[in-house]
């Protein structure tokens, strides 16, 4: 039991790191949006909005990044960053209930069987999003052969990322499981994978310029 707390602990810990460093951008180059001009914030809160519409889940896009617009403003590359970022923290949140579950009593054979899977499937998913999430923070969005081939290889981890959610959820069909849980399980998953998906979009999107 101690050994699995300090796993919960220490994914929680690496990822708070990393997500830390947008935090303190926040702080330290921004002022608050209540501060900054209405029409102001609705041209970043536009431009937010646009670079969403192109990603796949354009309205969980916006909902998570618009908080941020005093931040990002009108900058593609802040944005791209943002997104993957977002998607990191939910992809811990995701792992760290799927890992909770896991120890629940009661469960059937099956139940064991399909967490178990999802567990193992959901931490290499947040593994390669935090690969994604070192990788782009010392990126400059300059067109030089080594950053082409750091965000090649972020798009690389995000779509390992997505796959890894995708197989979690395929085992609903081939095992049978309680609704409740099957529920439970979806929910934190698909936040995760949905996010994930949009950050790849958003990395797409950037890529192209």
């Amino acid at each position: 039991m101690a050994s699995h707390h300090n796993t919960l602990f220490s994914i929680l810990l690496a990822c708070s790191l990393i997500i830390s460093i947008f935090n303190i951008a926040i702080a330290s180059s921004s002022s608050p949006s209540s501060s900054v001009p209405t029409k102001t914030l609705n041209t970043y809160k536009f431009f937010i909005q646009r670079y969403c519409n192109s990603t796949t889940y354009p309205k969980n896009c916006y909902k998570f990044l618009s908080p941020y617009a005093s931040v990002i403003k009108t900058s593609p590359l802040i944005l791209t960053r943002a997104s993957i970022y977002i998607a990191l923290k939910e992809s811990s949140k995701s792992c760290y209930a799927l890992k909770s579950l896991s120890t629940v009593k009661g469960l059937t054979h099956n139940e064991t069987l399909v967490l178990k899977d999802c567990v193992e499937n959901v931490d290499n998913s947040l593994y390669r999003v935090k690969q994604s999430a070192m990788s782009v923070k010392d990126l400059n969005g300059t067109a030089s052969g080594k950053e082409a081939f750091e965000w090649s290889n972020i798009k690389t981890y995000m779509s390992a990322a997505i796959t890894g959610y995708t197989t979690c959820t395929d085992e609903f069909d081939e095992k049978k499981i309680r609704a409740s849980l099957q529920e439970k399980i979806s929910s934190r998953v698909t936040k995760a994978h949905d996010l994930v998906s949009s950050a790849l979009s958003v990395v797409n999107k950037f890529t192209q310029y």
